[in-house]
């Protein structure tokens, strides 16, 4: 059987992130073992001055680190490790001020790392190491960028553009004017769960 890493940031009260992420799990139960992460309540280290160095050490080709600096680069190692063990990824979270959160963006930091899920050379460039992986993002805003003249977001073409660079294949299901349509929301949501319905029986066939 397969394995689904289903990742969700949904820390507000009456989320509509989190309804769709339960939708998912709801839908793919049975079909495929999930590790289930939340941003919320194991959070990734941010990117600050003793972790950051020392994971510009490990891209620079470093390895013989001290048991304490291993420690502290554990947060991102197994962040990584639910990754390159996953089949399939699942990652919900809503768009704040224009891009995703803050802790959405230091998983994103976390599992971005040289000869873990990408690599590099002179000769070829960068290459992902994650290729036969697929991923959702599940991304849902108050705002409806959908129809909103010339004010954009960043979170779906960030998180995209990431996976796109560990060579993991991605899609995305977005429900946006959640807050602005309030008097849609039913086919707002009813659509979004539609289309994920439509990826599970793609991905879990079988």
């Amino acid at each position: 059987m397969t394995q689904t890493l289903v990742i969700s940031y949904t820390p507000r009260n009456g989320s509509y992130t989190k309804v769709l992420f339960d939708e998912f799990v709801k839908l793919a139960k049975g079909r495929t073992k999930m590790k289930h992460l939340s941003l919320v309540k194991t959070p990734p280290d941010l990117l600050l001055e003793e972790n950051l160095n020392l994971i510009m050490e490990w891209n620079k080709g470093k390895r013989d680190f001290s048991e304490q600096e291993l420690s502290i680069l554990s947060n991102h190692h197994d962040l990584i490790q639910d990754v390159l063990e996953a089949d399939y990824l699942l990652l919900a979270f809503p768009i704040y001020n224009f891009t995703m959160p803050a802790t959405v963006k230091a998983w994103v930091d976390a599992i971005v790392v040289s000869d873990k899920t990408f690599s590099f050379s002179p000769e070829t460039g960068f290459s992902g190491l994650c290729g036969g992986k697929k991923a959702l993002s599940i991304i849902v805003s108050g705002f409806d960028y959908n129809n909103s003249g010339n004010i954009k977001e960043y979170a779906s073409s960030t998180i995209k553009q990431n996976f796109d660079f560990l060579g993991i294949h991605s899609e995305q299901v977005s429900a946006f004017g959640v807050d602005q349509n309030r008097d849609q929301i039913d086919t707002i949501l009813e659509k979004a769960k539609y289309e994920i319905k439509t990826f599970i029986d793609s991905w879990f066939s079988n």
